[in-house]
């Protein structure tokens, strides 16, 4: 029985549906560069396609692991949060209290490691909705940022603290390197890991995955915790593009990283999703983020424009699952 839930997750990895779906988004990808490049001369430039997946990069570093975590169990709304409690952790260890800078990278991952595994502890243990825990998270660790910082934004201009994200590698900024090596080894977790397999069969059915054997708790926990580390990377990222720890920062990230997920055709149901097409919503995301910009769109169009593309991505995921 194991394996036929194995070979069912493995199924749902290689849908032939996600074809289409795959194609659907390129095209869509394609015809806004078409657009952008026609109504804007700057569009094309080399150095505005480095703009643009720096731009997303730290959205697209968090979106991997979400893309799991809605896969296995639902999505987590505590990332932004842990983003900002990343950087408020630096400014106070190392520019209030004169710690190493490498301290502040340790306590900044060990938090949202340590945050992400209470998420998953408190969800499997009491089976409660992700989205209610981790939006109570949320708002405890939000404040928590306002507490250590004591509401005021701190500039950080120490070199270990703005490395990733300010550091080349090759002419390219290492925060691109770090989103695009989160999208290669979350892509081989969930397409060639046995690990990846039992994801999708515990998000498919868990009562089926468990007497499989399947540890669906240990999966979920796990799942959270790994949501928890990469937004912690992605807050030591934020803190070296730019070059400030604010409390308030990444309000947004959690509503970006789901419309990214969802974009890519994964479903809120769960046990359905890839990781690679998660790559494909946030270039989407990126590239009119990037034009709008670019023809001077005021700033609450773009974000009237980033909610409608929610919605969008939540009807097309309510019709996948009716069919």
């Amino acid at each position: 029985m194991l394996h036929s839930i194995q070979a069912w997750g493995k199924s749902h990895i290689r849908d032939p549906k996600g074809l289409i779906g795959s194609l659907s988004l390129f095209l869509f990808l394609v015809a806004l560069f078409i657009f952008f490049s026609i109504v804007s001369p700057h569009f094309l430039r080399p150095r505005n396609f480095i703009n643009i997946l720096t731009s997303v990069s730290v959205i697209g570093i968090i979106a991997t692991a979400m893309t799991l975590t809605i896969i296995g169990r639902g999505p987590d709304l505590t990332v932004g949060a842990i983003v900002a409690m990343a950087g408020s952790i630096q400014a106070n260890l190392v520019l209030i209290n004169g710690f190493p800078w490498y301290i502040g990278i340790i306590a900044s991952i060990v938090i949202g490691v340590t945050v992400g595994f209470l998420n998953g502890y408190i969800i499997v243990k009491f089976n409660l909705s992700p989205f209610i825990v981790t939006l109570g998270m949320m708002n405890l660790i939000r404040g928590l940022c306002f507490v250590v910082t004591d509401g005021m934004a701190y500039f950080i201009s120490v070199p270990g603290l703005v490395y990733l994200g300010r550091a080349r590698w090759a002419g390219i900024p290492v925060s691109i390197i770090v989103l695009l090596a989160s999208f290669l080894i979350f892509d081989f977790i969930s397409k060639n890991t046995v690990f990846g397999r039992n994801i999708y069969a515990s998000g498919g059915n868990r009562t089926a995955a468990r007497l499989a054997g399947i540890n669906v708790d240990r999966i979920g926990i796990s799942l959270f915790t790994i949501s928890g580390f990469m937004a912690a990377i992605a807050g030591i990222v934020v803190v070296g593009i730019g070059g400030a720890a604010l409390p308030n920062i990444g309000e947004a990230y959690p509503l970006d990283a789901v419309t990214a997920v969802l974009l890519g055709g994964t479903t809120l149901a769960g046990g359905s999703g890839s990781v690679r097409k998660t790559l494909l919503g946030i270039l989407i995301i990126g590239v009119m983020n990037n034009g709008m910009a670019l023809l001077n769109v005021q700033t609450f169009w773009q974000i009237s424009a980033k909610g409608a593309l929610l919605l969008a991505a939540v009807i097309i995921d309510g019709l996948r699952n009716k069919g």
